[in-house]
């Protein structure tokens, strides 16, 4: 059970991972709450390579690999099971079953607006201004039908949700600023938007809100803090509650600018693909 909420907490972290027409690697560290009980430091490395309209996130850690590639002029997402070596072809149609078995009333994240507080600092000798937003998530959705949730969760999880507050420092200088901004537009209107959730893998109703919110602000999200409390009933919202706030935080580690190999968006040689 650990090991799948901190999956999850992975999953909320990179959802405001960096997405531009370059290669960006992206380091998270997780403390306190959830990733406190698990004994273990949760520190995962994400590597994002956008081409065109074609994107590809690989998530790194001790307790999960994940990687999703998206290619928008398609319509589909595949994504990848190192384990396993298996890759899984996701359309509009995928994503569209997942939401409408979600329960009823699905709205997605509630999002505040992205508000400027009008600081600023430099970061990496980028100067970074600051923006703060919160957000809502209802653990349910977060895991629709046709996920990999045991049972038991799933019944756990009803009525549990995460309260995410945010400060957001961008960054519009840096290289690929501008291409990142295009793509994340992009994303958010296209009909993969909720397949494409921070290349997580778990389809998530009204993610297309909040990637078309951080992508108006035409630049580089270079620095992210965020603070996660939960609030529900039952044994294992409190035992959450207990744990305490789950602190995280998302720094840009290197951006380059370099050419990107066509293959990089191809399901790798020796991989079983699997339609749905």
């Amino acid at each position: 059970m650990k090991r799948w909420l901190m999956t999850l907490a992975m999953f909320v972290a990179c959802s405001t991972a960096i997405r531009a027409d370059v290669t960006v690697v992206q380091t998270t560290t997780i403390e306190g709450g959830m990733a406190a009980m698990t004994g273990q430091t949760i520190a995962p490395t994400t590597t994002t390579r956008i081409k065109g309209l074609k994107s590809r996130s690989d998530v790194d850690s001790e307790i999960a690999q994940i990687s999703m590639i998206a290619d928008l002029e398609a319509k589909q997402v595949i994504a990848l099971d190192p384990t396993q070596k298996t890759a899984r072809i996701l359309q509009p149609a995928t994503a569209g079953e997942i939401v409408k078995g979600s329960a009823p009333g699905v709205t997605g994240p509630a999002l505040d607006s992205i508000k400027p507080t009008g600081r600023s600092q430099v970061i990496d000798g980028f100067k970074c201004e600051e923006y703060i937003f919160s957000t809502t998530l209802n653990m349910s959705e977060i895991n629709p039908p046709g996920s990999t949730m045991p049972p038991e969760a799933k019944e756990m999880m009803k009525g549990i949700t995460i309260n995410v507050n945010a400060s957001m420092w961008v960054a519009r200088d840096v290289p690929g600023a501008a291409d990142y901004s295009a793509f994340q537009k992009a994303a958010s209107g296209s009909e993969l938007a909720a397949l494409i959730s921070g290349g997580s893998g778990m389809p998530m109703p009204g993610v297309d809100r909040v990637m078309k919110a951080i992508g108006s602000l035409n630049g580089v999200p270079y620095l992210t803090e965020m603070t996660m409390t939960i609030q529900g009933t039952g044994q294992l919202a409190d035992m959450m509650q207990q744990a305490g706030p789950m602190h995280i935080t998302s720094k840009v580690k290197s951006i380059s600018t370099d050419s990107i190999a066509d293959d990089a968006f191809k399901v790798p040689p020796g991989y079983t693909v699997v339609k749905q």
